[in-house]
């Protein structure tokens, strides 16, 4: 969950070159995130919307925050919902922010690099291992 569109197109890019393959789908903040995973409106459709594998959550996005993301998720949401990896990808280094995540139930946490090249190597380093190396719970089932 992304509001960042260069970021998003950023990732867009990167997972487009990986063997497997990735699609990546973003909304504008946190509200949208959970009407996205409760299927709300817009996005009721599973065809056009499916379920995503792996979260990957930006902390500062508008209305709500990725924090309050992941307290919605972890503990409110779904019961199928709440098995989803979620990758905290953040700005922030910042030791509290971390631990709060991972203490909300992020899976991992990376900093996101301010410049271009590193940015594309965790990209790339992300889809790969995201496509070809992990098993996902099957939170695809109501």
């Amino acid at each position: 969950m992304e509001d960042d569109p260069n970021d998003a197109t950023l990732l867009a890019m990167e997972f487009r070159k990986c063997p497997a393959q990735i699609r990546l789908l973003t909304v504008g903040d946190g509200q949208q995130a959970m009407d996205f995973l409760d299927g709300l409106g817009a996005y009721s459709d599973r065809e056009r919307y499916p379920l995503p594998d792996v979260i990957l959550l930006d902390l500062k996005m508008p209305r709500i925050n990725g924090f309050e993301f992941l307290e919605w998720l972890r503990g409110r949401s779904g019961r199928h919902l709440r098995l989803i990896p979620v990758v905290v990808m953040s700005s922030s280094g910042i030791k509290e922010d971390v631990d709060r995540a991972y203490a909300l139930g992020a899976n991992s946490y990376m900093v996101k690099p301010i410049e271009w090249r590193p940015f594309r190597e965790r990209a790339k380093a992300l889809g790969v291992y995201w496509s070809e190396h992990v098993e996902v719970p099957a939170s695809r089932a109501a």
